[in-house]
Protein backbone atom coordinates (compact mmCIF):
# COMPACT_ATOMS: atom_id res chain seq x y z
CA UNK A 1 0.00 0.00 0.00
CA UNK A 2 1.46 3.64 -0.70
CA UNK A 3 2.36 6.07 1.84
CA UNK A 4 1.25 9.10 1.63
CA UNK A 5 2.56 10.12 5.17
CA UNK A 6 -0.69 11.73 6.51
CA UNK A 7 -2.20 12.15 10.06
CA UNK A 8 -4.30 9.44 11.57
CA UNK A 9 -6.51 12.78 12.10
CA UNK A 10 -6.55 14.04 8.14
CA UNK A 11 -10.18 13.63 6.87
CA UNK A 12 -11.05 12.33 3.11
CA UNK A 13 -14.38 12.60 1.56
CA UNK A 14 -15.87 8.51 0.42
CA UNK A 15 -18.19 7.67 -2.15
CA UNK A 16 -17.73 4.23 -3.67
CA UNK A 17 -14.43 2.95 -3.82
CA UNK A 18 -12.51 6.37 -4.06
CA UNK A 19 -11.82 8.63 -1.24
CA UNK A 20 -10.69 12.05 -2.01
CA UNK A 21 -9.03 14.40 0.60
CA UNK A 22 -9.19 18.24 -0.21
CA UNK A 23 -6.37 19.49 1.81
CA UNK A 24 -3.57 17.28 -0.41
CA UNK A 25 -5.81 17.35 -3.75
CA UNK A 26 -5.19 13.29 -3.63
CA UNK A 27 -8.02 11.82 -4.93
CA UNK A 28 -7.69 7.61 -4.07
CA UNK A 29 -8.87 4.65 -6.23
CA UNK A 30 -8.72 1.83 -3.64
CA UNK A 31 -4.77 2.42 -2.42
CA UNK A 32 -3.57 3.53 -5.20
CA UNK A 33 -3.52 7.37 -6.43
CA UNK A 34 -5.87 8.17 -9.81
CA UNK A 35 -4.39 10.72 -12.01
CA UNK A 36 -6.57 13.75 -12.93
CA UNK A 37 -5.64 17.15 -14.63
CA UNK A 38 -5.79 19.78 -11.72
CA UNK A 39 -9.13 22.02 -13.39
CA UNK A 40 -10.57 18.16 -13.38
CA UNK A 41 -10.07 17.96 -9.42
CA UNK A 42 -11.65 21.46 -8.47
CA UNK A 43 -14.61 20.47 -10.37
CA UNK A 44 -14.55 17.15 -8.41
CA UNK A 45 -13.80 19.27 -5.30
CA UNK A 46 -16.65 21.56 -6.18
CA UNK A 47 -19.33 18.50 -6.51
CA UNK A 48 -18.42 16.64 -3.86
CA UNK A 49 -18.60 19.27 -0.75
CA UNK A 50 -22.30 20.02 -2.57
CA UNK A 51 -23.16 16.12 -3.30
CA UNK A 52 -26.74 15.97 -3.75
CA UNK A 53 -27.84 19.91 -4.56
CA UNK A 54 -27.69 20.81 -8.13
CA UNK A 55 -24.16 23.19 -8.73
CA UNK A 56 -25.25 25.76 -12.09
CA UNK A 57 -22.34 25.50 -14.71
CA UNK A 58 -22.00 29.59 -13.79
CA UNK A 59 -21.21 28.67 -10.32
CA UNK A 60 -18.62 25.99 -11.33
CA UNK A 61 -16.94 28.37 -13.85
CA UNK A 62 -16.51 31.02 -11.21
CA UNK A 63 -15.13 28.45 -8.41
CA UNK A 64 -12.70 26.60 -11.03
CA UNK A 65 -11.87 29.58 -13.41
CA UNK A 66 -11.94 32.59 -10.78
CA UNK A 67 -10.33 35.42 -12.67
CA UNK A 68 -10.00 33.39 -16.25
CA UNK A 69 -13.14 33.97 -19.25
CA UNK A 70 -14.08 30.12 -20.51
CA UNK A 71 -16.58 28.82 -22.87
CA UNK A 72 -18.97 26.29 -21.45
CA UNK A 73 -17.31 23.70 -23.47
CA UNK A 74 -14.26 23.70 -21.45
CA UNK A 75 -16.22 22.50 -18.63
CA UNK A 76 -18.00 20.25 -20.70
CA UNK A 77 -14.73 18.51 -21.53
CA UNK A 78 -13.45 18.24 -17.92
CA UNK A 79 -16.78 16.91 -16.65
CA UNK A 80 -16.80 14.21 -19.82
CA UNK A 81 -13.27 13.18 -18.71
CA UNK A 82 -13.90 13.35 -15.00
CA UNK A 83 -17.19 10.52 -15.87
CA UNK A 84 -14.64 8.33 -17.67
CA UNK A 85 -12.04 8.48 -14.57
CA UNK A 86 -14.62 7.80 -12.62
CA UNK A 87 -16.33 4.85 -14.13
CA UNK A 88 -20.24 4.28 -13.20
CA UNK A 89 -20.69 4.80 -9.78
CA UNK A 90 -22.83 2.35 -7.75
CA UNK A 91 -26.35 3.75 -7.63
CA UNK A 92 -26.85 5.65 -10.47
CA UNK A 93 -25.39 5.52 -14.41
CA UNK A 94 -22.57 8.27 -13.54
CA UNK A 95 -21.13 9.72 -10.42
CA UNK A 96 -22.04 13.69 -11.66
CA UNK A 97 -25.28 13.93 -13.14
CA UNK A 98 -26.09 16.52 -16.18
CA UNK A 99 -29.52 18.42 -14.82
CA UNK A 100 -31.13 20.07 -17.65
CA UNK A 101 -30.86 23.57 -17.76
CA UNK A 102 -29.63 23.48 -14.31
CA UNK A 103 -26.09 22.37 -13.91
CA UNK A 104 -24.69 19.39 -12.44
CA UNK A 105 -25.20 17.48 -9.16
CA UNK A 106 -23.17 14.52 -7.59
CA UNK A 107 -25.36 11.97 -7.13
CA UNK A 108 -23.45 8.71 -5.51
CA UNK A 109 -23.54 8.47 -1.43
CA UNK A 110 -20.40 10.47 0.32
CA UNK A 111 -18.97 9.82 3.49
CA UNK A 112 -16.49 11.56 5.73
CA UNK A 113 -13.44 9.37 7.18
CA UNK A 114 -10.25 10.07 8.61
CA UNK A 115 -6.99 8.30 7.86
CA UNK A 116 -7.48 5.34 10.18
CA UNK A 117 -11.07 4.64 8.29
CA UNK A 118 -12.79 5.74 11.65
CA UNK A 119 -16.53 7.36 9.59
CA UNK A 120 -16.85 11.15 10.94
CA UNK A 121 -20.25 13.14 10.53
CA UNK A 122 -21.72 10.85 7.93
CA UNK A 123 -23.88 12.30 5.00
CA UNK A 124 -25.98 10.35 2.30
CA UNK A 125 -26.88 11.95 -0.73
CA UNK A 126 -29.30 9.22 -1.89
CA UNK A 127 -32.41 11.80 -3.16
CA UNK A 128 -33.28 11.25 -6.14
CA UNK A 129 -32.30 13.90 -9.07
CA UNK A 130 -34.68 15.32 -11.04
CA UNK A 131 -33.41 15.25 -14.40
CA UNK A 132 -35.91 18.72 -15.74
CA UNK A 133 -36.21 21.83 -14.82
CA UNK A 134 -39.00 22.67 -12.15
CA UNK A 135 -41.94 25.28 -13.06
CA UNK A 136 -43.15 28.02 -11.05
CA UNK A 137 -42.05 26.83 -7.34
CA UNK A 138 -39.18 28.88 -6.65
CA UNK A 139 -41.04 31.25 -3.95
CA UNK A 140 -42.45 28.42 -2.57
CA UNK A 141 -39.39 25.95 -2.06
CA UNK A 142 -37.80 28.80 -0.55
CA UNK A 143 -40.97 30.05 1.61
CA UNK A 144 -40.23 26.03 2.57
CA UNK A 145 -36.58 26.31 3.05
CA UNK A 146 -36.64 28.92 5.64
CA UNK A 147 -39.72 26.57 7.39
CA UNK A 148 -37.80 23.32 7.76
CA UNK A 149 -35.04 25.28 9.89
CA UNK A 150 -38.26 26.09 12.58
CA UNK A 151 -40.44 23.31 11.68
CA UNK A 152 -39.80 19.82 12.79
CA UNK A 153 -42.96 18.87 10.74
CA UNK A 154 -44.46 19.54 7.54
CA UNK A 155 -46.60 18.29 5.86
CA UNK A 156 -47.00 19.19 1.59
CA UNK A 157 -50.51 18.53 0.60
CA UNK A 158 -52.31 18.62 -2.84
CA UNK A 159 -54.38 16.65 -5.62
CA UNK A 160 -52.26 13.80 -7.24
CA UNK A 161 -50.35 15.05 -10.17
CA UNK A 162 -49.65 18.68 -8.76
CA UNK A 163 -45.89 17.71 -8.06
CA UNK A 164 -45.71 17.40 -4.43
CA UNK A 165 -42.78 14.55 -4.53
CA UNK A 166 -40.94 17.34 -7.08
CA UNK A 167 -41.13 19.78 -4.48
CA UNK A 168 -39.86 18.10 -1.39
CA UNK A 169 -37.13 17.09 -3.23
CA UNK A 170 -35.62 20.05 -4.32
CA UNK A 171 -36.47 21.37 -0.40
CA UNK A 172 -34.73 18.43 0.98
CA UNK A 173 -31.74 18.61 -1.91
CA UNK A 174 -31.13 22.00 -0.94
CA UNK A 175 -31.37 21.37 2.75
CA UNK A 176 -28.90 19.01 3.04
CA UNK A 177 -26.25 20.86 4.33
CA UNK A 178 -28.10 22.15 7.22
CA UNK A 179 -28.47 18.18 8.43
CA UNK A 180 -25.25 16.98 9.83
CA UNK A 181 -26.20 13.52 9.15
CA UNK A 182 -28.07 13.83 6.24
CA UNK A 183 -30.90 13.31 4.15
CA UNK A 184 -33.41 10.34 3.82
CA UNK A 185 -36.10 10.11 1.19
CA UNK A 186 -38.77 7.05 1.99
CA UNK A 187 -40.95 6.14 -0.68
CA UNK A 188 -44.20 4.17 1.17
CA UNK A 189 -45.99 3.93 -2.40
CA UNK A 190 -45.65 0.40 -2.79
CA UNK A 191 -46.62 -0.17 0.92
CA UNK A 192 -50.18 -1.79 1.06
CA UNK A 193 -50.72 -2.30 4.77
CA UNK A 194 -49.12 0.43 7.94
CA UNK A 195 -47.43 -2.45 9.91
CA UNK A 196 -45.08 -2.07 6.99
CA UNK A 197 -44.32 1.07 7.96
CA UNK A 198 -41.44 0.82 10.59
CA UNK A 199 -39.72 -2.16 8.88
CA UNK A 200 -39.42 0.15 5.42
CA UNK A 201 -38.00 3.06 7.44
CA UNK A 202 -35.51 0.73 9.21
CA UNK A 203 -34.33 -0.95 5.45
CA UNK A 204 -34.19 3.00 4.26
CA UNK A 205 -31.97 3.87 7.53
CA UNK A 206 -29.53 1.34 6.59
CA UNK A 207 -30.87 -0.48 9.30
CA UNK A 208 -31.31 -4.50 10.30
CA UNK A 209 -34.67 -5.77 9.48
CA UNK A 210 -34.42 -8.93 11.49
CA UNK A 211 -36.12 -10.34 14.72
CA UNK A 212 -37.03 -7.49 16.87
CA UNK A 213 -39.16 -4.85 17.05
CA UNK A 214 -37.67 -2.27 14.41
CA UNK A 215 -38.98 0.80 15.96
CA UNK A 216 -36.68 0.22 18.95
CA UNK A 217 -33.74 -0.22 16.57
CA UNK A 218 -34.72 3.51 14.83
CA UNK A 219 -35.29 5.18 17.97
CA UNK A 220 -32.31 4.30 18.86
CA UNK A 221 -30.21 5.15 15.25
CA UNK A 222 -32.43 8.26 16.07
CA UNK A 223 -31.41 9.44 19.33
CA UNK A 224 -28.31 11.36 18.56
CA UNK A 225 -29.06 12.19 14.75
CA UNK A 226 -29.77 15.34 12.91
CA UNK A 227 -31.66 14.38 10.19
CA UNK A 228 -34.20 15.31 7.74
CA UNK A 229 -36.61 12.83 6.49
CA UNK A 230 -38.85 12.73 3.32
CA UNK A 231 -41.81 10.50 4.04
CA UNK A 232 -43.61 10.52 0.08
CA UNK A 233 -46.93 9.55 -0.71
CA UNK A 234 -48.77 9.09 2.73
CA UNK A 235 -52.43 9.57 1.94
CA UNK A 236 -52.96 5.53 1.54
CA UNK A 237 -51.56 5.01 5.10
CA UNK A 238 -52.56 8.04 7.10
CA UNK A 239 -53.51 6.96 10.25
CA UNK A 240 -50.06 4.73 10.10
CA UNK A 241 -48.42 7.56 8.97
CA UNK A 242 -49.40 9.49 11.47
CA UNK A 243 -48.37 7.47 13.94
CA UNK A 244 -45.12 6.65 12.52
CA UNK A 245 -44.05 10.83 12.28
CA UNK A 246 -44.98 11.40 16.00
CA UNK A 247 -42.81 7.88 16.80
CA UNK A 248 -39.82 9.41 14.76
CA UNK A 249 -40.12 12.99 16.17
CA UNK A 250 -40.26 11.77 19.65
CA UNK A 251 -37.42 9.07 19.05
CA UNK A 252 -35.07 11.91 18.17
CA UNK A 253 -35.03 15.62 19.40
CA UNK A 254 -33.29 16.85 16.10
CA UNK A 255 -34.98 14.85 13.34
CA UNK A 256 -37.51 16.76 11.19
CA UNK A 257 -39.48 15.27 8.50
CA UNK A 258 -41.55 16.41 5.38
CA UNK A 259 -44.49 14.51 4.11
CA UNK A 260 -46.37 14.65 1.16
CA UNK A 261 -50.00 13.30 0.86
CA UNK A 262 -52.96 14.41 -0.78
CA UNK A 263 -54.63 15.38 2.80
CA UNK A 264 -52.91 16.30 6.05
CA UNK A 265 -51.85 13.97 9.30
CA UNK A 266 -53.47 15.65 11.71
CA UNK A 267 -51.02 15.43 14.24
CA UNK A 268 -49.63 17.66 16.73
CA UNK A 269 -46.70 20.14 15.39
CA UNK A 270 -47.56 19.76 11.79
CA UNK A 271 -47.32 22.31 9.30
CA UNK A 272 -49.77 22.33 6.55
CA UNK A 273 -48.09 23.60 3.48
CA UNK A 274 -50.99 22.87 0.37
CA UNK A 275 -49.44 22.89 -3.00
CA UNK A 276 -51.55 24.44 -5.66
CA UNK A 277 -51.41 24.00 -9.45
CA UNK A 278 -49.39 25.96 -11.69
CA UNK A 279 -50.87 29.86 -12.67
CA UNK A 280 -52.59 29.64 -15.66
CA UNK A 281 -52.77 32.47 -18.93
CA UNK A 282 -56.22 34.78 -18.26
CA UNK A 283 -58.81 33.68 -20.31
CA UNK A 284 -59.89 35.87 -23.06
CA UNK A 285 -56.72 37.87 -23.11
CA UNK A 286 -54.44 38.39 -26.09
CA UNK A 287 -51.27 37.62 -25.10
CA UNK A 288 -47.99 38.13 -26.95
CA UNK A 289 -45.38 35.26 -27.28
CA UNK A 290 -43.18 36.78 -23.99
CA UNK A 291 -46.50 37.84 -21.95
CA UNK A 292 -47.68 34.46 -22.10
CA UNK A 293 -44.38 32.66 -21.10
CA UNK A 294 -44.66 34.48 -17.67
CA UNK A 295 -46.79 31.52 -16.76
CA UNK A 296 -45.62 29.01 -15.15
CA UNK A 297 -48.56 26.31 -16.98
CA UNK A 298 -47.71 27.90 -19.99
CA UNK A 299 -43.72 27.50 -20.04
CA UNK A 300 -43.94 23.71 -18.85
CA UNK A 301 -46.06 22.88 -21.84
CA UNK A 302 -44.13 24.69 -23.98
CA UNK A 303 -40.53 22.97 -22.36
CA UNK A 304 -41.96 19.55 -22.44
CA UNK A 305 -43.24 20.06 -26.43
CA UNK A 306 -39.57 20.69 -27.23
CA UNK A 307 -38.05 18.02 -25.46
CA UNK A 308 -40.35 16.06 -27.17
CA UNK A 309 -40.45 17.82 -30.75
CA UNK A 310 -36.72 19.14 -31.22
CA UNK A 311 -37.99 21.61 -33.86
CA UNK A 312 -40.92 22.79 -31.83
CA UNK A 313 -41.16 26.19 -32.16
CA UNK A 314 -43.76 28.49 -30.55
CA UNK A 315 -45.63 30.42 -32.84
CA UNK A 316 -48.04 33.59 -32.34
CA UNK A 317 -50.80 31.59 -33.59
CA UNK A 318 -50.45 28.52 -30.64
CA UNK A 319 -50.99 31.16 -27.85
CA UNK A 320 -54.24 31.11 -27.66
CA UNK A 321 -54.64 27.30 -27.64
CA UNK A 322 -51.55 26.20 -25.36
CA UNK A 323 -53.30 28.96 -22.56
CA UNK A 324 -56.30 26.78 -23.50
CA UNK A 325 -55.08 23.47 -22.83
CA UNK A 326 -53.47 25.17 -19.52
CA UNK A 327 -56.95 26.32 -18.25
CA UNK A 328 -58.89 22.50 -19.52
CA UNK A 329 -56.30 20.87 -17.14
CA UNK A 330 -56.12 23.17 -14.44
CA UNK A 331 -52.52 23.98 -14.59
CA UNK A 332 -51.62 20.18 -13.26
CA UNK A 333 -48.24 19.85 -14.37
CA UNK A 334 -48.91 15.84 -15.11
CA UNK A 335 -51.51 16.45 -16.59
CA UNK A 336 -50.05 19.45 -18.50
CA UNK A 337 -46.29 17.17 -19.64
CA UNK A 338 -49.12 14.23 -20.63
CA UNK A 339 -50.43 16.74 -23.14
CA UNK A 340 -47.29 18.27 -24.36
CA UNK A 341 -45.73 14.96 -25.81
CA UNK A 342 -48.82 14.66 -28.08
CA UNK A 343 -47.63 17.90 -29.73
CA UNK A 344 -45.32 16.26 -32.10
CA UNK A 345 -47.99 13.65 -33.07
CA UNK A 346 -51.31 16.04 -32.98
CA UNK A 347 -50.02 19.26 -32.80
CA UNK A 348 -51.86 21.80 -30.55
CA UNK A 349 -54.60 21.96 -32.96
CA UNK A 350 -55.16 18.49 -32.47
CA UNK A 351 -54.42 18.31 -28.84
CA UNK A 352 -56.89 20.76 -27.91
CA UNK A 353 -59.59 18.78 -29.91
CA UNK A 354 -58.18 15.44 -28.12
CA UNK A 355 -58.87 17.12 -24.70
CA UNK A 356 -63.21 16.93 -25.78
CA UNK A 357 -63.02 13.29 -24.94
CA UNK A 358 -61.73 11.31 -22.47
CA UNK A 359 -59.26 9.69 -24.83
CA UNK A 360 -56.56 12.02 -22.97
CA UNK A 361 -57.40 9.97 -19.68
CA UNK A 362 -54.97 7.10 -20.92
CA UNK A 363 -51.91 8.64 -22.71
CA UNK A 364 -48.90 7.97 -20.93
CA UNK A 365 -45.82 9.12 -19.27
CA UNK A 366 -42.52 8.35 -19.11
CA UNK A 367 -41.81 4.79 -18.72
CA UNK A 368 -40.17 5.59 -15.42
CA UNK A 369 -42.51 7.05 -13.60
CA UNK A 370 -44.37 5.32 -10.77
CA UNK A 371 -47.25 3.47 -11.36
CA UNK A 372 -50.13 6.42 -10.36
CA UNK A 373 -48.41 8.72 -12.67
CA UNK A 374 -47.51 6.98 -16.08
CA UNK A 375 -51.53 8.17 -16.99
CA UNK A 376 -54.10 10.70 -15.40
CA UNK A 377 -56.39 7.42 -14.79
CA UNK A 378 -54.01 5.69 -13.03
CA UNK A 379 -53.60 8.69 -10.77
CA UNK A 380 -57.40 9.06 -10.46
CA UNK A 381 -57.77 6.34 -9.59
CA UNK A 382 -55.63 6.01 -6.90
CA UNK A 383 -56.62 8.77 -5.43
CA UNK A 384 -60.90 7.24 -5.79
CA UNK A 385 -59.65 3.74 -4.39
CA UNK A 386 -58.87 5.46 -1.26
CA UNK A 387 -62.46 6.83 -0.61
CA UNK A 388 -65.17 5.46 0.99
CA UNK A 389 -68.80 4.59 -0.15
CA UNK A 390 -70.05 7.89 0.78
CA UNK A 391 -67.49 10.07 -0.78
CA UNK A 392 -67.94 8.31 -3.96
CA UNK A 393 -71.35 8.77 -3.71
CA UNK A 394 -71.24 12.10 -2.77
CA UNK A 395 -67.99 12.99 -5.74
CA UNK A 396 -70.17 11.23 -8.59
CA UNK A 397 -73.21 13.36 -7.47
CA UNK A 398 -71.00 16.34 -7.77
CA UNK A 399 -69.66 15.16 -11.06
CA UNK A 400 -72.94 15.04 -12.65
CA UNK A 401 -74.13 18.10 -12.22
CA UNK A 402 -72.79 21.43 -13.59
CA UNK A 403 -69.48 22.86 -12.24
CA UNK A 404 -70.55 25.54 -8.51
CA UNK A 405 -72.89 23.76 -7.15
CA UNK A 406 -73.92 24.62 -3.39
CA UNK A 407 -74.73 22.02 -0.78
CA UNK A 408 -78.35 22.28 -1.33
CA UNK A 409 -78.02 21.61 -4.79
CA UNK A 410 -75.79 18.48 -4.09
CA UNK A 411 -77.81 16.72 -1.05
CA UNK A 412 -80.34 16.98 -3.17
CA UNK A 413 -78.44 15.07 -6.27
CA UNK A 414 -77.01 12.69 -3.82
CA UNK A 415 -79.90 11.65 -1.98
CA UNK A 416 -78.52 12.87 1.13
CA UNK A 417 -79.14 15.17 4.20
CA UNK A 418 -77.18 18.34 4.29
CA UNK A 419 -75.05 17.32 7.36
CA UNK A 420 -73.96 13.75 5.72
CA UNK A 421 -73.39 15.37 2.47
CA UNK A 422 -71.86 18.83 4.23
CA UNK A 423 -69.06 15.91 6.19
CA UNK A 424 -68.40 14.07 2.89
CA UNK A 425 -67.71 17.62 1.14
CA UNK A 426 -65.34 18.39 3.93
CA UNK A 427 -63.39 15.37 4.11
CA UNK A 428 -63.09 15.24 -0.03
CA UNK A 429 -61.38 19.06 0.25
CA UNK A 430 -59.23 17.56 2.65
CA UNK A 431 -58.25 15.28 0.62
CA UNK A 432 -57.54 18.02 -2.32
CA UNK A 433 -60.38 16.43 -4.44
CA UNK A 434 -62.71 19.60 -5.13
CA UNK A 435 -62.13 23.08 -3.78
CA UNK A 436 -64.84 26.00 -2.60
CA UNK A 437 -65.28 28.75 -3.72
CA UNK A 438 -67.45 31.96 -1.73
CA UNK A 439 -70.21 32.68 -3.97
CA UNK A 440 -72.89 35.62 -2.45
CA UNK A 441 -73.97 34.10 0.67
CA UNK A 442 -73.23 30.34 -0.52
CA UNK A 443 -70.41 28.17 -1.12
CA UNK A 444 -69.63 26.69 -4.18
CA UNK A 445 -67.66 23.29 -4.87
CA UNK A 446 -65.90 22.65 -8.11
CA UNK A 447 -63.29 19.71 -9.24
CA UNK A 448 -60.76 19.45 -11.89
CA UNK A 449 -62.07 19.01 -15.47
CA UNK A 450 -60.00 15.86 -15.56
CA UNK A 451 -61.91 14.48 -12.56
CA UNK A 452 -64.89 15.62 -14.15
CA UNK A 453 -64.52 13.55 -17.70
CA UNK A 454 -62.73 10.66 -15.52
CA UNK A 455 -66.42 10.38 -13.17
CA UNK A 456 -68.60 10.98 -15.69
CA UNK A 457 -67.28 8.25 -17.80
CA UNK A 458 -67.75 5.91 -14.45
CA UNK A 459 -71.62 7.49 -14.33
CA UNK A 460 -71.60 6.21 -18.29
CA UNK A 461 -70.44 2.52 -17.31
CA UNK A 462 -67.46 3.00 -19.34
CA UNK A 463 -64.81 0.64 -18.42
CA UNK A 464 -62.11 2.14 -16.21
Amino acid sequence: MHDFNMSPEEKGLRFGRFVLYPQRRLLLDGDRPLRIGGRALDILLVLVESAGKIVSKEAIISRVWPRTFVEEINLRVHISALRRALGTCPEARHYIANVRQRGYSFVAYVEQVNNGGVQLLPFRSELPVRLTRIEGRDPLIEEMQRKVASRRLISLVGPGGVGKTTVALRVAQQSLGRFRDGVRFIDLSTLETAEQLPSKVATELGLETGEGEPLARIAEFLRERQMLLVLDNCEHLIDGCASLAEDLLRAGPAVSIITTSRESLRTEGEYVQPLAALEVPPARSRLGVREALRYPAFRLFVRRAKARQADFVLQAADVRRIGEICRRLGGMPLALELAAAQVDAQGCVGVLAWLDGPAYLDALGRRTAPARQQTLRASLDWSFALLDDEERGCLLALAALDDGVTLAELACAASMDEPRASASLSRLLAKSLISVEAYGAAARYRMSLCLRVYLREKLAGAPS
